[in-house]
């Protein structure tokens, strides 16, 4: 398992888990992340900005910054 912000771009992967506090936590399912969830990374914007991610069991396209994508605990597929 490694961390969502080392996926390269077009890779998809299923979260396992996060590695943060309850609000971080709360913050991501209000996004529509959660465990189980396949995800696919659309792109990485330059200099440490942020990582843009289609859920693919939802639907959902989401931006989060790279402190946060360090947090999501995901595997291949």
């Amino acid at each position: 398992m490694v961390s969502l912000v080392n996926i390269p771009v077009g890779k998809i992967v299923t979260v396992k888990g996060f590695a943060g506090g309850r609000g971080m936590v709360m913050r991501l399912m209000q996004l529509g992340i959660h465990p189980g969830d396949r995800i696919r990374v659309l792109s990485v914007a330059p200099f440490g900005g942020a990582i843009f991610i289609e859920n693919l069991t939802s639907g959902g396209k989401v931006a989060i910054g790279r402190g946060i994508a360090r947090r999501i605990i995901v595997d291949y597929v």
